[in-house]
């Protein structure tokens, strides 16, 4: 059982928008929209797949924007961890810092919030597991989904690198990171994933947790 897996980099800050798709039911989740939302739409009709699922790994601005226009055109459900609200409520703040554009409108409530190890299933075969991994930000959450071996951890893992943690001259950031959690996060909770596991990671490129357990130089 294959699912169909894009991965597309969208602004405004190059974010990874990872599309998994059920190719048998047509089901879709999206993680991470960040903006260029006739992008995504566009790449899920033309697989005739149908979102049900808004899946946000993380508060920033550059993960969250397109959600109210992606959940707008398709109905999905916004789901993300509580403790990040509070960021995904002051995204214009974070948008002044960052000089990009704010949203014409308040982004829509989420529809529910995740904990960690919630399962979700998110087509009538298919799960995926979400895993709760503060430091980068509070809610941070990576989601995993375990049939196909693939995990997205928003910002808190890179190829090579972790998530950052010090927002000096950032207000709206100021005091939402933790250096010493983060990493604990990554080895108590995503190095203990099969080395096989592909990461999608918030930007850049992909990579495997095998990797990361033997190359990741802050690991």
């Amino acid at each position: 059982m294959a699912p169909y897996v894009n991965v597309l980099s969208v602004p405004p800050l190059g974010c990874n928008c990872t599309i998994v798709g059920d190719t048998e039911t047509k089901i879709a989740c999206v993680v991470d929209p960040g903006g260029d939302v006739d992008k995504i739409l566009a790449e899920l009709e033309g697989q005739g797949l149908t979102l049900k699922r808004i899946l946000i790994t993380h508060g920033h601005l550059d993960h969250i924007l397109g959600g109210e226009e992606l959940k707008a055109k398709t109905g999905a459900e916004i789901i993300m961890h509580q403790d990040d609200l509070s960021l995904y409520e002051r995204v214009a703040e974070q948008c002044r810092d960052f000089g990009v554009p704010p949203p014409d409108k308040p982004l829509p409530k989420p529809d529910a919030f995740c904990a960690d190890g919630d399962v979700i299933t998110w087509s009538p075969n298919l799960t995926l597991r979400c895993v709760h991994c503060p430091g980068h930000t509070p809610g941070s959450t990576s989601y995993v989904f375990e049939q196909h071996k693939i995990c997205c951890p928003g910002d808190t893992l890179f190829a090579g690198s972790i998530g950052r943690t010090s927002w000096a001259g950032i207000p709206s950031l100021q005091g939402t990171s933790d250096s010493q959690q983060i990493i604990g996060s990554i080895k108590n909770k995503l190095l203990t994933l099969d080395n096989e596991y592909k990461v999608v990671a918030g930007h850049g490129r992909l990579t495997t947790i095998g990797r990361e357990k033997q190359q990741n130089p802050y690991l």
